[in-house]
């Protein structure tokens, strides 16, 4: 708002990041902002950029971060994920190298982790990222057979080699790509060709129904904690 901007231009707020800032007993949401002048000619070229919120001061800015252009991940693919004060999601460079990015909202600085390069499924086509047993984990198929999966866990942020694989599992009768979210024990959840919800317990390989049904692409399950906010101590 503070620059000239053409009628021409759009901008683009790609949901990145919500968790709690608990150096400044803060909640944050961040943003990555891309602009694009709808095929139109605008003399002043913009980069992208992140904003973030800050519940407590009710206000937005800007992060002053040399950004590279990255495609990011979008918020609803499955690939973006919050842990114990850090943001975490997928991310591609203009070279198509794949890594985590992961953002401190005490801090406000990034990490770059690269994907593992000895994978067995260093080709795969689908991902995604979850926190399990409070790691941070990527779910990963491949291409030929998006029923397998494969888990590994992130050991160490910035450190290519510390990925370890924990599982491979499957084939997944009735899977459906992808998975909808992971339970405290462990279980991932996913939708059934049938549109029934079920889970695979990693121990066993076993899988059970729970009972309810979902809409392809509309199914998300996660954790919560009651006491995150006092509902009287937010405004309308």
């Amino acid at each position: 708002e503070s620059e000239p901007r053409s009628p021409y231009l759009s901008s683009y707020h790609h949901f990145h990041g919500f968790g709690y800032d608990k150096v400044r007993d803060d909640i944050k949401v961040f943003q990555y902002v891309t602009f694009d002048c709808d095929g139109r000619y605008d003399p002043i070229f913009r980069d992208p950029l992140f904003v973030i919120y800050s519940l407590r001061s009710n206000s937005w800015r800007i992060l002053d971060i040399d950004m590279p252009y990255w495609f990011c991940s979008d918020a609803y693919q499955g690939l973006e994920v919050y842990s114990d004060g850090m943001c975490h999601w997928l991310a591609t460079y203009l070279t198509d190298e794949e890594f985590i990015v992961s953002f401190d909202l005490s801090d406000e600085v990034f990490f770059k982790t690269p994907m593992d390069e000895n994978s067995d499924f260093s080709f795969s086509t689908r991902y995604h990222l979850v926190v399990l047993n409070g790691s941070i984990a990527l779910i990963s198929s491949h291409e030929s057979d998006y029923t397998t999966l494969q888990i590994s866990i992130l050991g160490e942020l910035c450190v290519r080699e510390s990925w370890i694989k924990l599982f491979i599992i499957g084939p997944i009768p009735s899977f459906d790509w992808r998975p909808i979210g992971v339970g405290k024990k462990g279980y991932i959840f996913f939708r059934k060709d049938d549109d029934e919800l079920a889970w695979v317990d990693l121990s066993t390989q076993i899988v059970e129904e729970i009972g309810v049904k979902g809409l392809e692409g509309n199914c998300n399950i996660g954790t919560y904690k009651e006491s995150l906010l006092p509902i009287e101590g937010l405004n309308n």
